[in-house]
């Protein structure tokens, strides 16, 4: 009996150290690293992301602000970047008032014209993803805005 008891205390003791030890903080508590991308271009014309590259680190809680500023609808699609983050949520606000919250995995977001949505999301693996597009078709030229500009690349360390 006293073997056991002073085996659980030790236990107790190591799990205590350990977990004070290593601990980064609690996670869920971080403030948002605010990041926005402007989904721009004009039909028939151009179509592009604005900056075309994004930054994230490991570990750290971003708010990725998609605005709409085209007269066209957008994807941002980019299913490596998708696998190597922990999404937190989807915010859809609209007149500075949030209306809908989307929780899961989420693999591509849609932003029509003059529309905003945050991503919240904890990057959780690191690398170079050049696979980030928009699918839609191009109203008057029939290409896609992929082939009329709209890539680019987004990078986590």
């Amino acid at each position: 009996m006293y073997k056991a008891t002073l085996l659980g205390l030790s236990a107790i003791f190591l799990l205590f150290t350990f977990h004070n030890s290593f601990a980064k903080g609690d996670l869920s508590r971080q403030k948002a690293i605010e990041v926005e991308i402007n989904l721009k271009g004009k039909t028939g014309k151009v179509h592009f992301y604005e900056p075309s590259t994004l930054k994230f680190e490991t570990g750290k809680l971003y708010k990725l602000k998609l605005i709409n500023l085209s007269d066209s609808k957008h994807y941002f699609t980019s299913e490596k970047f998708s696998n190597s983050i922990f999404t937190r949520k989807i915010q859809i606000n609209k007149n500075n008032e949030k209306i809908a919250e989307v929780k899961g995995i989420i693999k591509e977001i849609e932003v029509f014209p003059n529309n905003i949505v945050e991503w919240w999301f904890v990057p959780i693996k690191t690398g170079e993803f050049k696979d980030l597009f928009c699918k839609i078709e191009d109203k008057k030229t029939r290409q896609t805005h992929k082939q009329m500009g709209m890539r680019g690349t987004i990078i986590i360390e």
